[in-house]
């Protein structure tokens, strides 16, 4: 198993992310949707936030857009950007934005063509096989990608790149076998209209690993602002079976801070990707 979470340099330092917390906790406390349960926290928000305004993409896609509070932080990270939006179901929107264009249809069937593919930047919050999502990307010609939800080996309902980087494969538990809170979470999604996800078996592996090293200037896992003793399912926090970037903070010495400390468990090792 490997533990691989940082390739190549990233464009940033962790001094430079550090920087931007207290900047990032003004903006949050104006956020315009307070509850997000579902989507993005104070950790996620951050983070992308911090590398949208860092790399200034001249185009954001997001892929996946919930409640649409990223798509107010991505604004408010690049004012200037174009927006696209894309989300199977746009009825549960509650920020639109009136920069941004929204689609319905998948990422991997829209001419992207049009789009400086170079300084375009691909946000994908879609529980969709990651790996597939890269070699669309790279076919399309984008360079630059981020992965919201970069589960772990144990966890996650999609093949993400953290479980290729540690050969673990991919297996989805049938809902029927789920446990009883998952179950209920998945009726309420399909009442709400979330569409369901595409699955597909992946048995472990070495190759995927090396297709991704081959094609990767740069992945770079974002670290955590704080670290819990547990991850957001409960078990042990432990580096075995979730290897994580040392955390931006260790302890609460500004107020600022307690937010991230207060939604520290809804981290799910987010990361940035340059293709070569």
């Amino acid at each position: 198993m490997s533990n691989i979470m940082i390739l190549g340099q990233a464009p940033w330092t962790r001094e430079d992310i550090i920087g931007k917390l207290e900047e990032f906790s003004s903006l949050y406390d104006d956020r315009p949707i307070r509850d997000n349960a579902g989507g993005m926290h104070s950790p996620h928000m951050f983070l992308s936030w911090f590398a949208l305004q860092a790399l200034q993409p001249k185009a954001i896609i997001e892929s996946g857009v919930w409640r649409g509070l990223g798509t107010w932080f991505f604004e408010r990270a690049c004012p200037e950007a174009q927006l696209y939006c894309i989300d199977p179901n746009l009825d549960h929107i509650q920020y639109r934005s009136n920069r941004a264009k929204y689609f319905k249809r998948d990422f991997s069937t829209i001419d992207w063509s049009d789009l400086p593919l170079d300084k375009t930047l691909v946000f994908f919050d879609d529980h969709q096989d990651a790996y597939q999502r890269v070699q669309t990307a790279k076919w399309f010609g984008f360079k630059h990608l981020m992965f919201q939800d970069n589960y772990p080996r144990l966890q996650g309902n999609y093949y993400s790149l953290k479980k290729a980087f540690m050969h673990s494969g991919f297996n989805y538990t049938p809902a029927h076998s789920q446990s009883l809170q998952a179950r209920l979470k998945r009726k309420a999604g399909a009442l709400l209209g979330i569409a369901e996800y595409q699955y597909r078996e992946i048995l472990p592996n070495e190759i995927d690993a090396k297709y991704l090293r081959q094609n990767f200037e740069v992945y770079y896992e974002f670290p955590p602002p704080f670290k819990a003793e547990r991850t957001r399912w409960g078990d042990r926090w432990d580096d075995e079976n979730y290897p994580t970037p040392e955390p931006l903070l260790n302890s609460v010495e500004k107020g600022y801070q307690q937010k991230f400390k207060d939604e520290a468990d809804h981290y799910t090792w987010m990361c940035y990707v340059k293709l070569r």
